[in-house]
């Protein structure tokens, strides 16, 4: 079995509550703009900005190069400045965050089949007097073994373990020798003691992206807090079942006590301190817990590791500042500019959650 344009669609109304929504190009499912930003920037589908370019925050948002180590990429910062944060963005694309989007899953064999066809939406829906930019185009390649669905097989674990409390990522940094999981899951405050009193946003069950987006008006999303602490790593495939050679080298790293396959049919994990997050034959969403426990994690690791994620966290709060609003605030504490990303980096590691917060109270 593979996951076409109709499973896409059922997939996404059985286990998230999306509504199917009927438009003059099929079929859609019906997202706010908040849920249709994160699922654009899991799954790289793209809004329906143009047929040859369209838009995908997806890779937007790094910070490090790896972890546990604080050089940074371009993404949510440059040069020791706010660059590429979903609040900028916003104020070049409004269209973003503003009024609900379609998902439009679209079959095609080929780069070329798809540019016609994206040209022929955008025609279709002017001459009906819609937003393409409202569309967000899921891509489902036929020519591809197991139609190249990994990312939105991403999409679906990331969502499912928000429910368990996780903050969840894709693409996480590691080390260049260490490689890079598809996902990540961090439960790293498990009691009411771990959080600010009056805070924006509860810091568990959420994208990690979600951070970025409380100046932008993203609700804060009920759900359980954690009771256990753990850090989740997964690799997902849908061409292939083979995924042990990879969570056993992540797994040795010492950074993670748990690890999950994610493939939409397998049956069973392919080792007993393996996870599996699945699909039924109802195509609801399932996960196979591990058995026993990974035994070997270096505690001095996995502690480093806590406390860089601590911090990594502060990053995409920070992010729903202006880089005026950053300056004024650095200057508030030491009295001088921000002069390079070291000072950047010293400044945001010495914030507390809260002092974040309620900086960001004042925005808002």
């Amino acid at each position: 079995m593979t996951i076409g344009s109709k499973e896409v669609l059922i997939i996404l109304k059985k286990n998230f509550d999306f509504e199917v929504h009927e438009t003059v190009l099929g079929e859609t499912i019906l997202m706010d703009p908040f849920s249709a930003f994160i699922y654009s920037s899991v799954t790289g589908s793209s809004y329906l900005t143009n047929p040859v370019f369209p838009f995908s925050p997806k890779g937007s948002f790094k910070v490090f190069y790896n972890a546990c180590n604080y050089n940074m990429v371009t993404g949510l910062f440059e040069n020791a400045s706010l660059y590429r944060t979903p609040y900028n963005l916003y104020k070049k694309k409004k269209f973003l965050f503003e009024g609900n989007k379609k998902i439009l899953p679209v079959e095609f064999d080929s780069e070329d089949e798809l540019q016609r066809k994206y040209k022929n939406f955008i025609e279709i829906l002017k001459d009906n007097d819609e937003n393409p930019e409202n569309y967000i185009i899921q891509r489902v390649e036929t020519s591809k073994k197991g139609n190249g669905m990994e990312p939105f097989l991403e999409y679906l674990a990331t969502e499912y373990l928000k429910r368990e409390g996780y903050i969840v990522e894709t693409q996480i940094p590691l080390s260049h020798s260490e490689g890079i999981p598809d996902l990540g899951g961090y439960r790293i405050f498990t009691s009411e003691s771990d959080y600010e009193d009056n805070k924006l946003i509860d810091i568990y069950g959420l994208n990690i992206i979600e951070l970025s987006l409380i100046r932008l008006g993203l609700k804060n999303r009920t759900g359980p807090s954690p009771r256990e602490k753990s850090i989740l790593v997964g690799e997902a495939k849908s061409s292939t079942k083979n995924m042990a050679v990879q969570l056993d080298k992540y797994l040795e790293t010492g950074k993670f006590d748990r690890a999950y396959e994610i493939h939409p049919f397998k049956k069973s994990p392919s080792k007993s301190y393996f996870g599996l997050i699945r699909l039924d034959k109802s195509f609801n969403l399932e996960s196979i817990k591990p058995d026993k426990t990974f035994t070997h994690v270096r505690k001095e690791e996995r502690k480093t590791y806590v406390k860089w994620l601590k911090n990594y966290i502060k990053y995409f709060l920070i992010a729903n500042l202006t880089n005026d609003e950053l300056k004024k605030y650095y200057k508030e504490k030491f009295g001088e500019n921000i002069s390079n990303e070291e000072d950047l980096i010293k400044f945001i590691n010495s914030l507390e959650y809260e002092d974040i917060i309620n900086r960001i109270k004042k925005v808002v």
